[in-house]
């Protein structure tokens, strides 16, 4: 599957969206302007006004006047919604009932959907989303919501823990990370604000239609006819918004359909086992519970989860399930799977799989499809009770850390101590200037961090970002600045360095409402060749052991991208800063540029067959900073 293309799909999509939303949006100006019409040729008196026709009241300063208050409605309204969904994906779901899963939470079924997300993150070259957990509804459900890759957030119901096994609680988590990464993620927010305006004025009408509305007929010479015309007036206006939601949910639907179809490919893609979404699908089948929800919010929101809301209403926002069960399953026999109480056992700890470097292909093998069978880590508390032996090691301990709020920020610290001893020290004195329990947890922990391999720091650099983003605002910000200081007490910046600074913004800075707006003012790779000579030749250098392997290196990843005249940058002039500057620009291209350029970049640290640690992390830093997933790194 090609995502960059889905990516592009996914933007016409949205730009096909808004021309049938305007003209959805014109049709109902038009009905909207015949009602006030016949509201005002009614309500004249006919002895004073005996010639005045119906179409007299169509003029068009009316018109004018009426379409101007409408378009300011609906606007106010799809404002209005839009400012839930810009705070990201974790404001929507708590919009829709959800209450976070803390990584070291002590509930084994959400420490088994943490690692299942953990997994599925690492396979699809994404940061880790923060969990939610819709906890009062039994129905089988999930959604991922948010406007991009670093505001997304994942959802479920505590009917899809408890009725799905590992494999197909896999399987719905890879259809949700489908969602993120080919872009009806971004498309689905944006039907949500646009038909919000819908539902807003059917609402208006049933109050119009109201007795509370009585007190604009008592106003008027006739009270009883006027009343009557006015409640009229607002069935009238329920009608039209309802015919909009209706013909809205049309429009939702139409869209919605072929691109679950994506997912549920995505997902037998990303876990190589069909059974996992199938069998997923064929539980809720023979649910009594179905995907239903009973949170209000949910019917508007239909189209954002995983299995209808209502099913069998019309014009469902997802293909019927034997239908999508067809295309993962052709020789399914038509029954159903009966919900099995969920019985979780402690799961094993996931974290030896996430201290490899993922070298090969073989790696994602034994995160996906293969751990349907392992048991889970029960975790019991913070003390190491219940926690087996072999995983109470002093190389765990970070692991465990840097899934807890409070001491992902000594994680993130720790890997920027420096070795001199006395910018070290400098760097405590200015952690402990900000909080000196926090620069004494760090203390306490530097051994661990001085026997870390290096190829260790990307992965709990991963772990430690959903941590952060529970954090408050405030604490957020304060800690950002403390990681600036940490980060310049040497008086420079390292190539480390940037990467770990622009992981923490690019992932979390969207989660606390500091949104970068997206440019895409590059359709040509050939306007950026310069830029990306610099980006590829600081990977090449990095990478390989001598000066002819460097250029082949750079060579490849020069043809990906179609630049086969490009010259490397000498080494001299490859520096932080210029590799920074030229990774900024090469973010503002168009999904397909970035595309092949990213093609590029993972050709050139792939081309001596093993990808090293600084390699891994400038490469994920990169695709951080362009907002794109990182496909193929690991390929065989």
């Amino acid at each position: 599957m090609n995502f960059y293309a889905a990516q592009d799909q996914a933007r016409k999509s949205s730009r096909f969206l808004l021309l049938l939303f305007i003209l959805l949006n014109i049709g109902l100006v038009v009905l909207i302007n015949l009602l006030f019409a016949w509201y005002l040729w009614v309500n004249d008196d006919p002895l004073a006004l005996p010639d005045r026709v119906f179409l007299d009241y169509l003029s068009w300063q009316r018109i004018a006047v009426v379409a101007s208050a409408i378009a300011l409605l609906l606007l106010f309204a799809a404002w209005l919604k839009w400012l839930d969904v810009k705070k990201g994906g974790g404001a929507v779901a708590e919009m829709f009932g959800g209450q976070q899963v803390q990584p070291l939470t002590r509930d084994t079924a959400e420490r088994r959907l943490i690692n299942v997300v953990e997994e599925m993150a690492l396979a699809a070259g994404v940061p880790v989303p923060p969990v939610y957990v819709m906890r009062s509804e039994m129905g089988i459900n999930a959604f991922a919501a948010g406007l991009g890759l670093t505001d997304a957030a994942i959802c479920v119901t505590r009917g899809t823990l408890d009725s799905l096994s590992r494999d197909q609680l896999q399987g719905v988590i890879a259809h949700e990370f489908s969602h993120i990464i080919n872009g009806d993620m971004r498309i689905n927010m944006r039907l949500l604000v646009m038909l919000h305006g819908m539902v807003f004025f059917a609402e208006l009408g049933r109050v119009f239609a109201s007795s509370k509305t009585s007190w604009w007929a008592d106003s008027t010479k006739s009270r009883s006819s006027s009343r009557g015309y006015l409640v009229l007036l607002g069935l009238g206006l329920m009608v039209v918004g309802w015919c909009g939601v209706m013909l809205g949910n049309m429009l939702k639907a139409a869209i919605s359909r072929q691109r679950e179809f994506l997912a549920d490919a995505s997902a037998v893609q990303f876990t190589r086992n069909p059974e996992g979404i199938g069998g997923a699908l064929k539980v809720i089948g023979g649910s009594r519970f179905q995907g239903h929800l009973n949170h209000p919010e949910c019917q508007e929101a239909g189209h954002l989860f995983f299995s209808a809301v209502m099913p069998g209403w019309l014009w469902s926002t997802h293909p019927p399930l034997d239908v999508r069960i067809r295309k993962v399953d052709p020789r399914w026999d038509g029954q159903y799977l009966k919900p099995q109480p969920s019985m979780v056992t402690p799961e094993t700890d996931v974290d030896k799989t996430l201290k490899a470097n993922r070298p090969t292909a073989q790696v994602i093998d034994s995160l996906i499809g293969t751990l349907a069978g392992a048991e889970l880590l029960d975790y019991v508390g913070q003390d190491g009770a219940g926690v087996p032996e072999e995983l109470q090691s002093s190389d765990h301990d970070l692991y465990q850390l840097a899934r807890d709020p409070y001491d992902a920020r000594v994680v993130l610290l720790g890997l920027l101590m420096d070795g001199d001893s006395q910018i070290r020290r400098q760097q405590f004195k200015l952690i402990a200037a900000e909080e000196s329990a926090l620069a004494d947890r760090l203390y306490h922990c530097l051994d661990q961090f001085q026997t870390l391999s290096r190829s260790e720091y990307l992965q709990l650099i991963q772990l430690a970002l959903p941590a952060l983003k529970s954090q408050s605002a405030n604490q957020y910000k304060a800690f950002k600045r403390l990681l600036l200081q940490v980060v310049k007490a040497d008086q420079q910046i390292d190539l480390f360095e940037w990467v770990l600074y622009q992981l923490v913004s690019r992932f979390c800075d969207a989660h606390f409402g500091a949104v970068r707006k997206r440019e895409n003012r590059y359709n040509s790779i050939d306007s950026l060749s310069e830029h990306y000579a610099v980006v590829i030749s600081m990977l090449a250098y990095h990478g390989e052991t001598s000066d002819e392997m460097t250029l082949k290196a750079f060579n490849r990843g020069a043809g990906v991208a179609g630049l086969y005249m490009l010259q490397p940058v000498p080494l001299s002039e490859c520096t932080r800063e210029a590799f920074a500057a030229a990774v900024t620009e090469l973010a503002a291209a168009t999904p397909f540029v970035r595309q092949r350029m990213l093609k590029g970049m993972v050709q050139v640290v792939r081309h001596d067959g093993r990808i090293v640690a600084v390699e891994r992390e400038l490469i994920t830093a990169v695709a951080a900073v362009m907002e794109s997933p990182l496909v193929g790194l690991d390929e065989d």
